[in-house]
């Protein structure tokens, strides 16, 4: 079936996989049927451009998530903490980095607490200002493809739920492998299409997956396959599979032209204890371990009252049933005394 737009990787032989979506069978892709207009991509009015003020203060609100301000507050001891360990297992600070897609900007605060030279990109300059405005933080407005940076003066590139969204994605890697150090890294969590796996079989299994097929927002969707060719593509042979908070769906991606060596725990936090910004980040990181097993005891103690409830249902069922047998040879008994 020949598409309307081709694959990130120029394949337009694309098969059907969903309403919405084709798979390219070349390189396991999702790619959106309809595709949007052009200036869908870009930010000119905010008043009325789709990724503007109303995408963050109605549209996705509307979809059932959480508001901006809700973003700003919860996401710190959630997500970002998350995010910083996997930062911090590739590049201790300082160390220059861009967030691309940044949204309210609190990761940008915190890596700058942290001590990394850290700065945020939006399209919205609405977005632009609120971010300054809540967390204080440097803000580049734009794409990164029209910004006036220095050639590999970047030593980390992240991006958080962005790679879904361009409709250029080897166009946008290339410009982002441009701006980064031959040591730098990118750090990348995107939807992650389970290679397969059937439209039908992931509908009848009620899979997590299905939330991601947002056909107003989510242009391409990756395989763990097709990311790593997207990156050898771009100059970034050396890709590695970080835990993804939302693992149900997601991927975490860490891209590199360079071998990586990580970064222990310890010397993370020996880092962190070097100044006083970064003594919050570590209490922060704690805070959140601590709250994790928590989360994991209730879970394993909850598992564990499951299953001894299952083991008394059935023992009552088969008592039950001792009971019925028990009176029903009573009965049988007594009708047979009494002939």
């Amino acid at each position: 079936m020949n598409s309307t737009h081709p694959c990130w990787c120029g394949e337009t032989d694309l098969t059907d996989f969903s309403p919405e979506y084709f798979c390219c069978e070349n390189c396991q892709t999702l790619v959106l049927k309809n595709w949007p207009p052009a200036e869908r991509f870009d930010v000119i009015d905010d008043a009325s451009d789709f990724y503007g003020r109303s995408y963050y203060e109605s549209f996705v609100v509307q979809d059932g998530y959480p508001s901006l301000a809700e973003r700003a507050r919860n996401d710190l001891n959630e997500r970002c903490m998350h995010w910083m360990r996997t930062v911090l297992k590739c590049r201790l600070p300082p160390a220059r980095t861009l967030e691309l897609g940044c949204g309210h900007g609190g990761f940008v605060a915190l890596m700058r607490w942290a001590g990394f030279d850290a700065a945020g990109l939006e399209l919205s300059p609405w977005l632009v200002e609120y971010a300054k405005s809540a967390f204080g933080v440097p803000m580049l407005t734009g794409t990164i493809e029209k910004q006036d940076l220095e050639p590999r003066s970047l030593d980390l590139i992240l991006h958080f739920d962005v790679l879904e969204h361009l409709p250029d994605p080897r166009t946008t890697m290339r410009r982002c492998m441009e701006l980064l150090n031959p040591d730098g890294f990118m750090i990348v969590q995107t939807p992650c299409f389970p290679v397969g796996r059937t439209y039908e079989e992931i509908v009848r299994n009620k899979d997590r997956f299905l939330e991601m097929l947002r056909p107003a927002e989510h242009l391409y969707i990756f395989s763990k396959a097709s990311i790593a060719r997207l990156f050898s593509d771009v100059g970034a042979p050396f890709v590695y599979f970080e835990p993804a908070i939302f693992h149900h769906y997601d991927m975490c991606v860490v891209a590199s032209p360079r071998e990586r060596t990580p970064h222990s725990e310890a010397e993370a936090t020996e880092a962190l204890l070097r100044h006083p910004e970064g003594r919050i980040i570590q209490a922060l990181l704690d805070a959140n371990a601590q709250h994790k097993e928590l989360v994991r005891r209730y879970e394993e103690i909850d598992a564990d009252r499951q299953a001894r409830l299952q083991k008394l249902l059935k023992m009552d069922a088969l008592y039950k049933a001792m009971e019925e047998r028990l009176a029903s040879n009573s009965a049988a008994d007594g009708s047979g005394a009494a002939r």
